[in-house]
């Protein structure tokens, strides 16, 4: 099936032996080939060591990964690391085709500042210093109408909801589930801002380039985060309130306070506009690749 290929571009999805065995075999049958290894997430020891469960994928990882080197010629890495494994690497930014996700659509405001945070909720996510912060807010006297939408699902959601009730929250925060297509696009169309990650550097990232983030942009939505968002760099885009790195609750006033600094001085189909021509400046997929296929033309 793979035979007679000028290059191979092979997704990291967790190292094995298998797929090690499957990689030597392309190599073996195409000799001639380029073969690049993508790393969407580097480094990723700590994501491997926080269960116990998990420890057997982190054994395999430093079995075989070290191996690699004998058939793969690039890795290319969302990372600035210039070798990774005894290799040379292609460093590049996550992109995102643009014309699959069309911009927020406004509906009318009900006087509520929107929140959305759309993930596989994880630990890294830090969603928790957000639910904490409202809750915060609200016992110390705010009056200001917050709704924060979770939509997703994986090992957290459930952690969310006890959370939200005991800080007596529950109305202030509206976990939707798995979300796609129309429904997903109606809760987005509600929303002013978007949750990157509030704890990515717990997983020893400071830089980062989420999908999360390239979806937020390609919707028009400023964000929240902390750490460095990797497409800011170097540029004076002012649609991200970037929070400290540690474990306290959200700030809620700070989160306030950026949100008035954006839609009470513009409507929110100019900020949308304005975000949408940053992500099709930076982080279109025929941008984001150009180090890979300047690398296979060459």
């Amino acid at each position: 099936m793979f035979d007679g290929n000028d290059f191979f571009y092979i997704r990291r999805m967790g190292m094995s032996l298998n797929q090690l065995l499957v990689i030597r075999k392309i190599r073996k049958r195409n000799p001639k080939a380029k073969i690049l290894y993508e790393i969407p997430t580097y480094p990723y020891k700590k994501e491997l060591k926080k269960r116990w469960i998990d420890y057997p994928l982190w054994w395999k990882e430093r079995t075989y990964m070290p191996i690699l080197h004998r058939y793969v010629d690039r890795i290319v890495t969302i990372s600035k690391d210039e070798r990774l494994f005894g290799m040379p690497t292609i460093p590049i930014i996550n992109g995102i085709n643009l014309d699959t996700i069309h911009p927020i659509k406004p509906v009318p405001e009900d006087g509520a500042i929107h929140i959305v945070a759309v993930a596989m909720f994880c630990w890294w996510h830090g969603y928790d210093r957000l639910i904490r912060g409202l809750g915060e807010y609200y016992a110390s006297g705010g009056e200001r109408p917050i709704v924060l939408h979770l939509i997703g699902g994986g090992p957290f959601t459930t952690e969310f909801t006890i959370l939200a009730k005991r800080y007596g929250v529950s109305d202030k925060v509206i976990i939707h589930g798995y979300k796609t297509g129309a429904e997903l696009d109606e809760i987005y169309d509600l929303c002013h801002l978007g949750v990157i990650s509030l704890a990515t550097e717990d997983k020893d990232i400071y830089i980062h380039s989420t999908l999360k983030s390239r979806e937020y942009l390609a919707k028009g939505l400023p964000t929240i985060a902390t750490g460095t968002t990797d497409v800011f760099i170097g540029t004076d885009y002012p649609y991200n309130l970037e929070l400290p790195t540690d474990t306290n609750s959200v700030n809620i006033q700070s989160v306030i306070s950026f949100y008035d600094s954006i839609y009470c001085t513009k409507t929110r189909q100019q900020v949308i506009a304005e975000i949408r021509a940053f992500a099709e400046r930076h982080i279109d997929m025929n941008i984001t690749m150009e180090p890979v296929i300047r690398y296979l033309s060459s």
